[in-house]
């Protein structure tokens, strides 16, 4: 995938919904996978058996254990590295690329 300039607002081409095929959303990967299948909100809910509803533009609902999160399911946030090598580590992701991340509409 081509890398990310975090100080646009763009989004690499390849950056869509494996399901739905949205484009320009924010999306979630699998955990801890080498080429992970991109899911927006609503397709990630679905394949986790995951309520979302209460999620919010930032990402973040509140999951079944009464926690607030921004993961659903084994889904977490997918943010791309500026390099286009893949994506970042969950708790690895610099904060120019969380904030890239929660600029996206759901």
């Amino acid at each position: 995938m081509k890398g990310v300039d975090y100080s646009k607002n763009t989004v690499p081409n390849e950056y869509k919904c494996k399901k739905c095929k949205a484009f320009g959303v924010k999306l979630w990967r699998e955990y801890q996978t080498n080429k992970p299948n991109l899911l927006c909100y609503k397709c990630a809910s679905e394949s986790q058996h995951e309520n979302v509803s209460t999620i919010t533009a930032d990402g973040y609902h509140i999951d079944r254990f009464g926690d607030k999160t921004d993961q659903i399911g084994y889904y977490v946030p997918a943010i791309p590295d500026e390099e286009g090598y893949g994506y970042w580590g969950y708790t690895s992701v610099p904060d120019a690329g969380v904030n890239w991340w929660k600029q996206l509409p759901l």
